[in-house]
């Protein structure tokens, strides 16, 4: 490197004097600045800006400084000259909130206030930053401390892109500097420009931020050394996700699992975990979380705790994670397909890293949120018969206990039914399952086609009346094992899409939705197509069969 010459060969001229020169304390000086210049040598030869031991809030110790002050003198008088000459202000308005500019000090403060600049992103190892001085409580600092004409490593990169996020989320205005705001600090912040937009280049980068600075400027390593970190596809933001997690699904799975979770997790996201409690369930704390800029949001728990979390999310710019943590866990199923059931945990965490999105359909029944089914019948006798303790204890066989019990009553609802813009039609049912998704695993919604969470529409299925329990159990048969075109002519069986249904009954009867129980004499069911992006392991572009 260039400047490495310059600084070598200073230190051999400085040590020639210091051993020729005839006056003691010529010599001392003489010697200062050799070692001075051999220190910086050193850092720019191993690559070190830490030499320098710039603290944290920006302050260089002084015993450093005492012995690099030959050094920053030359470099403080060259900055001072250069600034005083410099055809470009101190710094400058590269983009909404983002400022670019030489090196701070206390005499730019006022002209800091005056443009509502609130964080300061160093970009210098050899100065004492802003926030050393009196006025550190008014801005927020991060230092990254690189060498003049060099380049950040990818992890210093990678902090400083996702610190300026987190400034300008946060509704900041953040000044990028570097000793004259040419080289260090515009490589920094063309790169954040890269990240938060990959359809840029580089060119693309550099045009936006010489349009307004025309001084700013790369050397060929520093390009080099971009393009090496965009092309391998390292340049990228951090994403902002937030877990919220039912301590009390399955049994207290979480405290079982958290520490793995959060293992696999905390590599790949800025992580904040919620958890919810009797008072506060997982709507309000994802409400929270889009308040606080989460860009994904994971809900930790059964599918209640699912339900409650996407009904903030619905129609929302942000995405929904799914870890089951409950008995049923029927949604994973839907999204991250069968391979959830033998490693449920794993492959969650898989799905979220992997970052492939669907935009699936939601529902709404009775003005309730519901992403699986609704039903009346067995589906409604199993869930009531399956309480908490009898799902902690027993898991899903709570539930099949349920069912069995329910085809042993074989009881028959009668009730009016109108399937979206259709006249009203009399029903009589000992079971009826409106689902918008449902696994194989739920199998009194298998009357056709695996639900498509994606195609607009609710799968309706009901079983028709039977003289005995018996004969209702080969019917349940039929829906479990029978193929779609012996299920189509089953006089068993019945199926139907729609947009929309609703049902009328004499009197309230109980119902359930995605596995919680509730009453009424009404029950109204519309899609809401397209309404809620998440995170998947299947490819839901096309319809399952």
């Amino acid at each position: 490197m260039k400047m490495v010459k310059y600084y070598v060969l200073g230190a051999i001229l400085a040590l020639v004097l210091t051993w020729f020169s005839p006056i003691l304390w010529l010599s001392v000086i003489f010697a200062w600045i050799s070692f001075s210049l051999i220190a910086v040598s050193s850092a720019y030869l191993l690559n070190y800006p830490a030499l320098f031991r710039k603290r944290e809030d920006g302050s260089i110790p002084i015993y450093i400084r005492w012995i690099f002050v030959p050094f920053l003198m030359g470099s403080w008088l060259y900055n001072e000259y250069a600034r005083r000459t410099d055809k470009v202000p101190p710094f400058q308005k590269i983009d909404e909130q983002l400022y670019l500019g030489c090196r701070m000090s206390s005499q730019h403060v006022d002209m800091l206030k005056n443009n509502n600049i609130n964080a300061i992103l160093d970009v210098t190892a050899e100065f004492d930053g802003l926030d050393w001085t009196a006025y550190q409580l008014d801005f927020d600092y991060l230092n990254i401390p690189v060498l003049d004409h060099t380049s950040p490593t990818q992890e210093q990169l990678t902090l400083a892109i996702n610190w300026l996020d987190q400034q300008l989320v946060e509704g900041k205005n953040v000044v990028v500097h570097c000793a004259l705001g040419r080289g260090r600090s515009v490589l920094v912040l063309a790169a954040y420009l890269l990240a938060r937009d990959p359809s840029l280049s580089i060119l693309d980068a550099m045009d936006k931020i010489q349009s307004v600075r025309s001084t700013a400027r790369l050397n060929k390593h520093q390009l080099a050394a971009l393009e090496k970190i965009k092309n391998g596809g390292s340049l990228s933001l951090t994403k902002r996700l937030t877990l919220i997690a039912n301590p009390v699904a399955g049994g207290g799975k979480w405290e079982v699992e958290k520490a793995d979770i959060l293992a696999r997790l905390n590599e790949k996201f800025k992580v904040t975990v919620k958890e919810t409690t009797e008072e506060i369930n997982g709507e309000v704390l994802a409400k929270e979380a889009l308040g606080d800029g989460a860009q994904i949001i994971v809900a930790c728990g059964g599918d209640g705790t699912i339900t409650e979390v996407a009904n903030a999310l619905t129609d929302k710019n942000v995405t929904l994670g799914v870890i089951p943590l409950g008995t049923a866990n029927a949604l994973c199923q839907v999204l991250h397909g069968y391979a959830s059931k033998i490693v449920p945990i794993s492959t969650a965490c898989d799905v979220i890293i992997d970052g492939k999105t669907a935009d699936i359909d939601t529902a709404q029944c009775n003005g309730r949120m519901m992403l699986l089914v609704a039903a009346v019948g067995f589906e409604e006798h199993m869930i009531s018969a399956a309480g908490r303790g009898e799902k902690d204890s027993g898991g899903q066989f709570a539930y099949l206990k349920g069912l069995w019990e329910a085809i042993g009553k074989n009881d028959n609802l009668n009730f009016q039914v109108k399937f979206d813009d259709e006249e009203s039609q009399h029903l009589e049912t000992p079971s009826l399952v409106i689902a918008n998704a449902a696994p194989l695993t739920t199998a009194l919604a298998q009357g056709g086609n695996l639900p498509d969470v994606t195609d607009g529409k609710l799968d309706i299925t009901w079983l028709t009346p039977q003289d005995s329990s018996d004969r209702q159990l080969l019917s349940l048969a039929e829906l479990v094992f029978g193929p779609e075109e012996y299920k189509t002519s089953s006089d068993s069986i019945r199926h139907k899409q729609t947009p929309s249904i609703s049902l009328y009954f004499d009197e309230e009867v109980s119902y359930a939705v995605d596995g919680e129980i509730f009453s009424a004499s009404e029950i109204s069911i519309t899609t809401h197509p397209a309404s809620l992006r998440v995170l998947t392991g299947i490819d839901h572009t096309q319809n399952n069969s």
